[in-house]
């Protein structure tokens, strides 16, 4: 490994995870945990019998001296991660959570997610003022998601708010209450994909049903996070909260040029087909939504590098990620250097997470 330059660091995508589910067992009233001790918890969302789907999705080198899973033990990732590529903020995604998009039964989602939510809190939050975390919350009950979101305003090291998507798009009325709060606290909202798209009745489709390969998968997952997008723009989610921020992980970005050239000519031509669109989609976009740049695309040449980062306004929005501790984790060191256009490397690895996620961002800020 080799380090980036010496310009701070966000990386917004770090997945933590619990080693055992014992480790929650503090956090849950005694009635869920002998609930979840009889039942058992499911967690993570892939559905391996649906699709060739790896059992091993870490990096060897990620697993820690001590034993353990890839990603739990904050000292290692702090000492081989944080710490050798100078980050100066790393924003914790809890992984495990996503397994809750297939469950029925809202109570025990919302036990799960507030006692995982607690656990790291205390366990790598406090552990290094480098970690901050976006809290989980799921649509299964939006009044109760938004209370979790409320349970967590001005809690140290809490920037952002992880909400985990299901069958209904993101435009949808029902998120509201979760919106509401978000704006209320000051929180932006990061969207990750979870596993489960394509795959659930509960989770949102792709073109051409259920993937044949986790390689299909992979290669269609970018049109989830694209309708989505357009969906909270026509939906007129943003001239309802008018202060949402939206932080797309790990959807891709190359796609966001075209999307936003046919979202404005078809407004132009036609306003009254979407009524609750006051002004140009693309404008919506461009101040309402950021993309961090983990998988970021191949690209062979000069010319199809400049059409990567071409779109109008991709420099304010994009974040660094490394998607750490997974194998297809993208080296800080590496990325920052050789692919990350000069003129915009401080705004990517920097300026554009602390606009969106604040100063709290910056506790663990080292002189």
């Amino acid at each position: 490994m080799q380090a980036a330059e010496t310009i701070p660091i966000v990386d917004c995508d770090v997945h933590p995870m619990y080693e055992r589910f014992d480790d929650l067992a503090p956090y849950l009233s005694a009635g869920w945990r002998r609930h979840f001790e009889d039942r058992g918890v499911r967690t993570y969302a892939r559905a391996r019998d649906r699709y060739n789907h790896p059992n091993k999705t870490y990096r060897v080198d990620a697993l820690p001296e001590r034993g353990g899973a890839a990603g739990s033990d904050p000292g290692f990732t702090l000492a081989t991660h944080v710490v050798p590529f100078g980050i100066t903020a790393a924003l914790l995604l809890p992984q495990q959570p996503y397994g809750v998009t297939s469950w029925g039964n809202s109570g025990a989602v919302y036990a799960y997610l507030a006692a995982s939510n607690d656990f790291f809190r205390d366990a790598w939050v406090s552990y290094d003022d480098r970690y901050t975390l976006a809290v989980t919350v799921s649509p299964h009950d939006p009044p109760a998601a938004a209370r979790e979101v409320r349970r967590h305003a001005g809690q140290p090291g809490v920037v952002g708010i992880q909400l985990l998507l299901m069958d209904k798009m993101m435009g949808d009325s029902s998120f509201d209450p979760i919106y509401q709060a978000a704006c209320e606290i000051g929180l932006p909202l990061a969207v990750h994909q979870s596993g489960s798209e394509g795959c659930y009745y509960t989770s949102q489709a792709v073109a051409g049903g259920v993937p044949r390969s986790y390689g299909e998968r992979h290669v269609v997952l970018t049109q989830v996070g694209g309708a989505n997008l357009v969906d909270m723009i026509v939906s007129g989610t943003f001239e309802r909260f008018p202060d949402l921020q939206v932080v797309m992980v790990e959807w891709g970005f190359s796609w966001l040029g075209p999307l936003l050239a046919r979202m404005d000519l078809f407004w132009e031509r036609d306003p009254a087909a979407a009524p609750l669109v006051k002004r140009r989609p693309s404008e919506y976009v461009r101040e309402h939504f950021t993309f961090t740049t983990q998988p970021l695309d191949e690209v062979d040449t000069r010319r199809e590098r400049a059409a990567l980062f071409g779109p109008d306004g991709l420099d304010k929005m994009l974040l660094f990620s490394s998607d750490y501790p997974h194998y297809d984790t993208d080296d800080p060191g590496f990325v920052i250097r050789s692919r990350i256009p000069a003129g915009i490397r401080e705004a990517v690895c920097y300026q554009n997470a602390v606009r969106v996620f604040g100063p709290q961002l910056l506790r663990g800020a080292r002189p």
